[in-house]
């Protein structure tokens, strides 16, 4: 190699140690490239571009990189490591293992390779290795914060949340600015149900870090369900200060807005959404809720369809969405959605009564009642499915079983003015051309 191109391959790499320390990833890679173009064989510069590339959270080519570099160096304790947690964050399980197992043939004593495997194993479900893996990494290190800060993520994800907290609050006394620890401890106390601990928490990890967004977003969300809408407003348009085009902030704040029933600021919110990501999650059925409930339904189904065809597999969404077309008058189109949501979800009782809403709206008397049964099977307790099958029955003029499944419904909910209405006028009418007259304007579907 000429010295000419080796000394400027050396000034590209120092340059590229400043760029990054400043934060400029992209710039930093860049040299690294132009330095690994002249002298492929230094396995250090291929350590660093995966470690920019780490920053940038390009983890795909992070894996190339270290992967060079092991070509280069076989046996380097770091880059094995460095590897096996990023095949970790691929989701490329069986591979990053065989990186850690690799490692650990090196140097058994190598605690990270046992460390890091935690969160591989909780990722897989797999929470006995999980804590064997804790159980070794103590061997070597006892008092390794990001050892009982894994462990805790294991104990979370099995819903042991005292175990997890009480892992957490030991990371905080090994390292006490261990970055989102708090933020971990405030997630299991809002599982538990105890909010004013987890605001707590998120309170203490935006002391350590005030620009923090992750924290600031789940505060104002936990503070959103707690009923304190201006503050958590507050905490999302401080995450618009740093981000200006932030998605979810926006998003949050038109949650906000619907709660406090000022339509016109949250169909701006997501409208503002869609703007900056056009496929962003639920923004469209938001939108299309927030049309129908100001009389635009033909515009709500657009924003409905358009959510149909982005959210996949997601039964929440796909429910929502099979109540919404019902409101916006696409019937059919709800009853196609809804029959997956039932294939998806067979043993939900909600799914099934809105199956069969759509089946009675439609006219189809003896699916919507087979699916009001399948509903009050699942839930006997289930007043809406009882009215509904009263009034299937009184549309199949079988009055007597349509006052059964009123009284029914009434010994549940005996202050529900219609049921009480209903059962009033079968006791006075039967069923006759007053009574069906009087049921056009009885909804079927009511929104939960």
């Amino acid at each position: 190699m000429p010295i000419n191109d080796w000394i400027d391959a050396e000034t590209r790499v120092e340059r590229a140690r400043v760029l990054y320390e400043k934060g400029r990833w992209v710039e930093a890679a860049a040299e690294l490239r132009a330095a690994i173009d002249v002298n492929p064989d230094n396995a250090d510069w291929h350590f660093n571009l995966a470690l920019t590339f780490d920053a940038m959270e390009e983890y795909p080519r992070a894996v190339e990189s270290y992967l060079a570099a092991l070509e280069l160096e076989p046996n380097d304790l770091e880059t094995l490591n460095c590897l096996g947690v990023d095949l970790t964050r691929l989701g490329r399980y069986a591979e990053a293992l065989e990186y850690f197992r690799r490692l650990q043939k090196i140097d058994p004593a190598y605690e990270a390779s046992y460390c890091n495997r935690i969160i591989t194993y909780t990722e897989m479900g797999d929470h006995e290795n999980a804590e064997v893996m804790f159980y070794l990494a103590r061997q070597h290190k006892a008092e390794c914060p990001l050892c009982f800060y894994n462990i805790g993520l294991s104990f979370h994800a099995r819903h042991l949340y005292d175990r997890a907290i009480q892992c957490w609050r030991q990371t905080l006394q090994l390292d006490a600015n261990h970055p989102d620890a708090h933020n971990r401890i405030a997630e299991a106390y809002w599982a538990k149900g105890d909010h004013d601990k987890a605001a707590a928490h998120y309170q203490a990890e935006l002391e350590l870090d005030p620009a923090n967004m992750d924290a600031l977003l789940d505060l104002g969300e936990l503070l959103m369900e707690m009923g304190r809408y201006e503050v958590a407003s507050e905490k999302f348009r401080r995450v618009l200060e740093q981000s200006p085009d932030h998605a979810t902030a926006h998003f949050c704040l038109g949650e906000v807005a619907i709660k406090q029933d000022k339509l016109a600021q949250a169909e701006e919110q997501f409208r503002l959404v869609l703007r900056i990501a056009h496929d962003y999650p639920a923004a469209h059925a938001r939108l299309g809720q927030l049309l129908l409930r100001t009389g635009r339904g033909r515009h709500a189904a657009k924003h409905l369809l358009a959510e149909l065809q982005r959210c996949g597999d997601n039964v929440d969404m796909l429910q929502e969405l099979g109540q919404l077309l019902i409101e916006a008058g696409h019937t059919q189109r709800a009853n196609t959605v809804l029959k997956k949501v039932v294939r998806l979800r067979p043993d939900d009782a909600v799914a099934h009564h809105n199956l069969a809403v759509s089946f009675l709206m439609l006219n189809e008397y003896d699916d919507g009642i087979r699916h009001c049964r399948r509903a009050l099977k699942l839930r006997k307790d289930y007043p809406l499915a009882l009215y509904n099958m009263a009034l299937a029955y009184i549309q199949k003029n079988q009055p007597t079983r349509a006052r059964r499944y009123v009284g029914m419904a009434l010994t549940l909910t005996p202050e529900d003015a219609q049921l009480r209405q209903l059962s009033h006028r079968l006791g006075m009418d039967g069923v006759g051309p007053r009574i069906k007259e009087w049921l056009r304007g009885i909804r079927l579907a009511r929104r939960r």
